[in-house]
């Protein structure tokens, strides 16, 4: 296994420390993680999505944002710099693999479908608790939906815009919120586990 840091120069005048890990030379399989817009790589749906994906097989890339890096809160009118940060570190390894799969939560959900447009390679998507804006992203792409039906951005309205079909899939936490958890500890733990196992099977599939 190896371990590097790529140093990616971003809008906000900092370097964005992308985290790259890699089984093994040849590997062909890779997981890259969009984090939310306050939820960044480390916290558990996506720090667990990432071991996952190393189980499974996968080289991984935990993005960080540039406002992130800069300790700085995201201007809505500054995504389209999210985006174009976020393709130019992917960019940077993706043409050696054939497998690859974005696990984006939130508004990374967003980043992660624009970031797939300007790329001309098939990706599998996993969006965790999206948002509104999402819902052309993931009609356009093939993967699965997960969200909490306590989740006050994304609905059961919003999920029933979704077209369901082979290639597309949605699955409903019950009692979980935008973070996928509930005010209980032992049941957010609970549905951590259910995550792990969701991401293992999919991962897998």
């Amino acid at each position: 296994m190896k371990f590097e840091i790529l140093n990616v120069p971003s809008y906000w005048k900092t370097e964005m420390k992308q985290k790259y890990i890699q089984l093994y030379e040849e590997n062909s399989k890779l997981v890259v993680l969009f984090p939310g817009k306050n939820y960044p790589c480390d916290k558990p749906i996506l720090h667990f999505a990432g071991t996952s994906a190393l189980q499974s097989g996968f080289d991984l890339m935990i993005l960080e944002y540039g406002y992130q890096a800069a300790r700085t809160d995201l201007d809505v009118n500054e995504l389209q710099r999210v985006i174009e940060d976020s393709h130019e570190s992917v960019q940077r390894i993706i043409s050696k693999y054939k497998q690859v799969v974005f696990i984006s939560k939130s508004i990374g959900t967003i980043v992660s479908g624009e970031v797939h447009g300007k790329l001309e390679i098939p990706i599998k998507h996993l969006f965790l608790t999206p948002i509104k804006d999402t819902i052309h992203y993931i009609n356009k792409f093939n993967g699965l939906v997960v969200y909490g039906t306590k989740d006050e951005i994304f609905n059961k309205e919003h999920a029933n815009q979704i077209n369901i079909d082979n290639d597309r899939e949605v699955i409903e936490i019950p009692n979980a919120n935008h973070g996928l958890e509930t005010n209980n500890v032992e049941e957010s733990i609970e549905i951590l586990s259910k995550l792990v196992r969701i991401y293992m099977e999919f991962l897998n599939k």
